[in-house]
């Protein structure tokens, strides 16, 4: 029997082959978000926090601001870094009242309107998972990021005591293929912070937009017309496990023949569907959805009117293929 969903090898080589001419703009890896000089702490808990409530931010706007997503989560902790928030000391969130604590932390995302409404879904099991991190750290780790930190020894998979099987224990952390995990060490390398010495067991980021993007592209075939329709529909599925599978491997075949580290190519695909590959197509549309675009402000590009990968993407020639979607699940995972 055929697998549902396959990956697509020459698709894969073309787009490696594409990517090896990228080249990644400095100001995008110096802004300040990554580089403050709040104490180590405080930095690592704005960080730490704000991949914690990263998933499912759809609706995670303030038009007026010109924030959406993780923008938006990214200013929010910016400011509490840089202020040395009381709400980034140790302990603070597992002290609060939970009622107390969603309120808290809703009323950092207004969504911009005259009502005051915020834009962030679900700040109860958002406030959960940051209470249960609190309490980890204090718990199991005297209440210091600094010396957990420490303790994975630069290392992903470590005896037990690596990034992966350590971080893993915590609810926000606990998704099977590691998503925030890695994300988070994206961030802590992108801040000169951390520099992963097994990067051979490094699980490439995979979110929502780039599983879009690698389906349209044809890195990734849905060979099950069940599934085709409802990814094409979006569908509410049960899970997400195929694709993000299927993408996950691809992403690591892309990343070997390209030479590109993999957290790289996680500021390539997910800049494009973020941008240029989300509800409106740059090949059809010729803007991008994000203004000033995304995938501009993180790659060097001559001319943009185009998508950097028109002439390789398998939607491009085949429009039906436009309308791919990533699967519609509902989890704190992703």
């Amino acid at each position: 029997m055929e697998p549902y969903v396959i990956i697509n090898q020459t698709a894969c080589e073309k787009i490696a082959g594409r990517i090896k001419g990228v080249s990644f703009k400095d100001s995008f890896y110096s802004r300040p978000f990554l580089h403050t000089f709040a104490p180590l702490e405080i930095r690592l808990r704005g960080y730490y926090y704000a991949v914690a409530i990263c998933h499912q931010t759809y609706k995670l706007a303030d038009p007026s601001r010109n924030l959406y997503g993780w923008d938006y989560l990214e200013a929010v902790f910016g400011r509490l870094i840089n202020v040395e928030s009381v709400l980034l000391e140790p302990g603070l969130w597992s002290s609060m009242e939970i009622q107390e604590s969603a309120i808290t932390l809703a009323g950092f995302f207004p969504s911009g309107d005259s009502d005051g409404h915020s834009s962030l879904e679900d700040p109860l099991e958002r406030s959960l998972l940051l209470r249960e991190l609190d309490i980890f750290i204090e718990r199991y780790h005297n209440g210091s990021l600094v010396s957990l930190s420490e303790s994975f020894n630069s290392h992903l998979i470590h005896s037990g005591k690596g990034y992966y099987e350590e971080l893993s224990k915590v609810e926000a952390f606990s998704d099977p293929f590691r998503k925030k995990i890695s994300f988070l060490i994206k961030l802590l390398e992108d801040a000169r912070l951390e520099n992963i010495k097994d990067q051979e067991n490094m699980i490439p980021i995979m979110d929502y937009h780039m599983q879009r993007v690698l389906l349209r592209l044809g890195c990734v075939e849905i060979k099950d017309k069940l599934l085709e329709d409802a990814l094409k529909n979006r569908t509410p599925q049960q899970d997400d496990i195929l694709v993000r599978e299927a993408c996950i491997e691809a992403f690591k075949i892309i990343a070997g023949i390209s030479g590109v580290r993999v957290t790289r190519l996680n500021d390539i695909f997910w800049s494009l569907g973020r941008s240029c590959c989300n509800e409106l197509l740059l090949c059809e549309t010729g803007k991008c959805e994000k203004e000033p675009c995304t995938f501009e402000s993180i790659i060097k590009t001559d001319n943009h009117s185009q998508c950097y990968f028109q002439s390789e993407c398998t939607a491009y020639t085949i429009p039906e293929n436009r309308k791919f979607w990533q699967p519609v699940v509902k989890t704190h995972y992703y």
